[in-house]
């Protein structure tokens, strides 16, 4: 029987036989399975999935360490790569401890980019051979198989299935993207970008002579299984990105530019035929392509972009601190928002509004000097080699293959980031660092390299063991107390629509209570958590109307911390003005509620509360009618507003 080491030492498929390559084995199993949850639990938007993520990134910087102390290379050669990125994520950290009005929020962005350095800074070091390199892209597949499966069961069985988002709860999908594909995604945008960061890679992959027939076969068919996932997201401006990775597709696999634009051209033609089955096929899916133009849909990229262009315009440099561009929306003096946009739907302007054109400079740069020596070092591989075994057929070389899944997966990720962004979506951030990732293995020479020491060793091991351990505690610590935020928040909402906590059930909002504790125990740096914590203890007035001035105190005690940590957030004056008010001190309840006003004169709940504190008085009676009617107009949705308003007509 043969063995299965060769004469140089190396097992079949899993290569050399040394620590080294064991550990490198285990880091790729674990980006994989780091690719794998980010992209399968609601794309890792929701906190509660880095309860599993963060342990796999600590885990991640550990067997790195330990990778580093006993490689064998003399000297261990790293990337140096990555490094181009570390300017601009020193200016996110700064931006969100000093500069941002939000900087609790600006901390979880913070969070999720280190997440996605360690992960390119790792698998740029290693992941060292093909084998490593087709493991990761096989893991992909398993949340693009998944995604697909779920978005056909939304779209023929049950439209408000969703992926499991590791909640302790369940998550309800939201009401205007029933009948849309979101596979494992929370919603159809992420998903279709998803799908088409992924259908052109495959597609070349079944296109060029590199692979066995039947594989090439079934990357044919995991393509074409994407491309009927896309059209169920009913995004119609995917077709349009669709049609342009199709177009780029043949420039990977022909090397005559006729055949080129013909096959580009075809692929293109072939898009707006698909467009055109699946509109006459599911009249359902025009209705929704001719909504299109809606502020509220995706038509609010017409309003968003110049809108965010605006904002950025006002702090050109260093923009407006890492997270607040929900906070700039929300409290925009010029646009009113019905539901609260946390992106301008591009990263391009995502970045120049937080962190303005030294944000742009920083990220731009790294990213077009990759992209263009990635393009330089695809141009002088040659296009087709004749192996000695084969001698009839040519196939791509494996520089060469790579770079082109590298350069096809980069360009559709980045032109998602332009159309509808991908720097808040952990699960597509991921995917587009691993593309990017292949591009660095495949064309930066790694030269970095230290002192070859068992002393310098050892202290690479400790750095990246306490680095590990640091991550997991400080982005644990924070990213969990913003799960409790929001589930306390939901939670909270529920039972006021419900009203449950007046007619007595007590225990729900005792609950609420806690977990809003719980969260401000965790990160008492978290202004919602101590605006949530007031709120949830007004709701105390209830049960003992009698107590009204010591709850206030107590309300108010929460709602200054609030203040104190961003002076600038209008919810947190609001909050401010509701305490002073169950205290009985009206006068300094109004300064606070119009000072939430002043602040965010589109706020439809500023308004809302506003008025429900100038009901109470005769003479404000008119004032308070005005600010109801305003709520309603800027968010028709606003129930309490609207029986406000009622209310106020028949006074």
């Amino acid at each position: 029987m043969p063995s299965l080491i060769d004469k140089s030492g190396n097992l079949v498929y899993f290569g050399r036989l040394s620590w080294g390559n064991f550990f490198d084995w285990l880091i790729t199993l674990c980006l994989s399975w780091i690719i794998v949850v980010a992209a399968s639990a609601l794309g890792g938007v929701r906190p509660e999935a880095h309860a599993l993520l963060l342990p796999s990134f600590a885990v991640l910087l550990v067997l790195h360490g330990i990778w580093y102390a006993v490689e064998d290379e003399v000297p261990v050669r790293l990337n140096q790569a990555p490094l181009f990125f570390v300017p601009f994520l020193g200016l996110v950290g700064v931006s969100a401890i000093w500069l941002s009005p939000v900087g609790w929020r600006g901390m979880q962005s913070l969070v999720y980019l280190m997440e996605a350095f360690v992960f390119l800074w790792v698998l740029s070091s290693n992941a060292r051979t093909r084998a490593h390199l087709w493991v990761l892209l096989i893991a992909s597949v398993v949340p693009l198989g998944m995604g697909v499966l779920i978005g056909f069961y939304q779209f023929f069985q049950s439209p408000d299935k969703i992926a499991d988002g590791l909640t302790e709860y369940p998550v309800i999908l939201s009401p205007e993207f029933l009948g849309q594909a979101t596979g494992t995604f929370a919603d159809p945008y992420s998903f279709v970008l998803f799908l088409l960061m992924f259908l052109p890679v495959f597609l070349f992959i079944g296109s060029v002579p590199r692979l066995p027939g039947i594989v090439r076969v079934m990357c044919h068919y995991v393509a074409l299984m994407l491309l009927i996932g896309l059209v169920l997201t009913q995004v119609f401006w995917a077709y349009g990105l669709l049609a342009l990775v199709l177009f780029m597709v043949p420039w990977f696999v022909f090397r005559p530019i006729g055949k080129r634009l013909f096959v580009g051209s075809l692929a293109a033609l072939s898009v707006a035929l698909v467009a055109l089955a699946a509109f006459t096929l599911r009249p359902a899916i025009l209705e929704v392509v001719l909504a299109a133009h809606d502020a509220e849909s995706d038509g609010a990229r017409l309003v968003l972009w110049p809108e965010a262009f605006e904002a950025g315009l006002q702090s050109v440099l260093l923009g407006h601190g890492a997270g607040s561009f929900g906070w700039m929306m929300e409290q925009s003096e010029v646009r009113a928002f019905a539901r609260l946009p946390e992106s301008p739907l591009n990263d391009g302007l995502l970045i120049f509004t937080e962190y303005g054109l030294l944000g742009l400079l920083l990220l731009g740069l790294p990213l077009i000097v990759i992209l263009w020596n990635s393009y330089q070092r695809w141009k002088q591989e040659p296009f087709r080699v004749r192996l000695v075994l084969l001698k009839k057929h040519k196939l791509m070389p494996p520089q060469r293959f790579f770079l082109s899944i590298g350069l096809l997966g980069s360009v559709a990720f980045l032109l998602g980031g332009l159309l509808s962004g991908v720097l808040l979506v952990p699960g597509l951030l991921l995917c587009g660092v691993l593309f990017v990732g292949v591009l660095i293995k495949t064309s930066f020479t790694r030269k970095l390299s230290f002192p070859d020491r068992v002393w310098m060793r050892v202290v690479y091991l400790l750095v990246f063991v306490v680095a590990g351990a640091s991550f997991l505690l400080l982005g644990g610590a924070r990213l969990r107390a913003q799960a409790i935020e929001l589930e306390a928040r939901q939670a909270f909402d529920e039972l006021i629509r419900m009203r449950v906590h007046i007619s007595g059930n007590g225990a729900l909002l005792d609950q609420v209570i806690e977990r809003y504790q719980e969260g401000v125990v965790l990160d008492p740096t978290n202004a919602d958590l101590w605006i949530g914590f007031s709120a949830a203890h007004t709701q105390l007035f209830f049960r003992n109307p009698s107590l009204a001035a010591s709850i206030g105190a107590e309300a108010l005690e929460s709602a200054k911390k609030a203040v104190e940590l961003s002076p600038e957030y209008w919810l947190g004056w609001s909050q401010v003005g509701i305490a002073h008010a169950l205290m009985g001190e009206n006068e300094a309840a109004e300064v606070a509620f119009l000072r939430g006003l002043e602040l965010a004169p589109n706020a439809s709940n500023a308004h809302f509360y506003w008025a429900v504190f100038a009901s109470h008085f005769p003479d404000k009676l008119d004032v308070a009618k005005v600010s109801a009617e305003r709520a309603i107009e800027i968010n028709p949705d606003n129930e309490a507003a609207r029986r406000l308003y009622q209310k106020l007509q028949i006074l």
